[in-house]
């Protein structure tokens, strides 16, 4: 019975966190920007999202914490309408519009070097307004049900905590004043990416940013601690009979990106590699629900234990071939 209404308080708690993260409000993340954000999409609905879809729906990952903790099974990624997914409070109306215009609508051209660029302002828009959303989240839960957390429990969420303030905080300005730059000034040579189309629909659409260092990340910021922590984004943008692929990043960090700057599509292991990034490095990504579909439950359950965090990367390149 004690664990029961502790289940039940629990719960109370992380539906009031989620209300008030939906009721919170933000500005536009463009710099002198007043105006509130809209939700912005970090994937297109057309021809990105509606080329994988079905029925207007696609497998992604969910977002309730309430909904997580509530259920005997716990399945990360679950159908949803194309409308709801893919979705950060980032920019204002028209900004949103805009600035992201030339890549919109099947527009996009790999080989242009402003385009590659638009790709990585989309990305660490995604990465810094989801944080940015979780720290104010987090804060949020710890301060309703934080007494109810074990004292193992709650120390491990307190420094995970503390390392979405340091990134929110630290590393995200430093990244948006770059990126910001770079957008008023178009100087592209500022970036450096490895971009390239496969002609098919590989069933799979991601955005992500993470670390060129993948699981040694924690021990590079050991010896690191008080630089800011290098980065690249991963766009998986498939369309009715193509899926365009792009590893972008600022040229500062090129002496880490060796291994994204050697990726090929004619590699004999290319659709694995994809594979890895967008099921284990990203916390966006969307599947066509009829490929999800075919994957058995031990199947499903081997993709969610890479997924999300650093110490299961390991091995994640084994994990079952979800792109088609």
């Amino acid at each position: 019975m004690r664990e029961l209404q502790r289940k039940k308080k629990i719960l109370a708690g992380l539906g009031k966190a989620e209300k008030a993260a939906k009721r919170r409000k933000y500005k536009c993340i463009v710099p002198e920007c007043n105006e509130d954000s809209i939700k912005s999409h970090s994937q297109q609905k057309k021809h990105q999202l509606e080329s994988i879809s079905e029925d207007s729906q696609v497998v992604a990952m969910k977002k309730s914490l309430y909904d997580v903790f509530n259920r005997d099974v716990n399945e990360l990624l679950k159908e949803l309408p194309i409308g709801e997914v893919s979705r950060f409070s980032g920019y204002c109306n028209q900004h949103d519009t805009s600035i992201f215009s030339p890549i919109e609508n099947g527009n996009i051209d790999i080989q242009k070097a402003e385009h590659n660029f638009l790709l990585l302002l989309r990305a660490i828009s995604h990465e810094y307004a989801t944080k940015r959303g979780m720290y104010d989240r987090q804060k949020d839960i710890l301060f309703k049900i934080g007494e109810y957390f074990s004292y193992e429990g709650r120390r491990n969420y307190e420094a995970s905590l503390a390392g979405v303030k340091y990134y929110v905080e630290k590393d995200a300005p430093y990244y948006l004043s770059r990126v910001f730059r770079i957008l008023e000034s178009k100087k592209w040579s500022e970036i450096s990416f490895n971009s390239f189309v496969i002609e098919r629909n590989l069933g799979v659409s991601s955005t992500t940013c993470f670390s060129p260092f993948r699981e040694n990340h924690s021990e590079w910021m050991r010896e690191n601690f008080d630089k800011v922590q290098p980065f690249l984004s991963f766009s998986l943008l498939p369309e009715s009979n193509r899926t365009t692929i792009a590893f972008v990043w600022l040229s500062e960090f090129d002496d880490h990106c060796n291994e994204f700057k050697e990726i090929c599509k004619d590699q004999e292991n290319i659709l694995n590699i994809l594979n890895t990034y967008a099921l284990c490095e990203s916390e966006d990504v969307c599947i066509k629900p009829s490929v999800w579909g075919k994957l058995s439950k031990n199947q499903r359950s081997e993709i969610y234990r890479h997924m999300g965090g650093r110490d299961s990367l390991p091995g994640a390149e084994h994990i079952p071939l979800v792109l088609e």
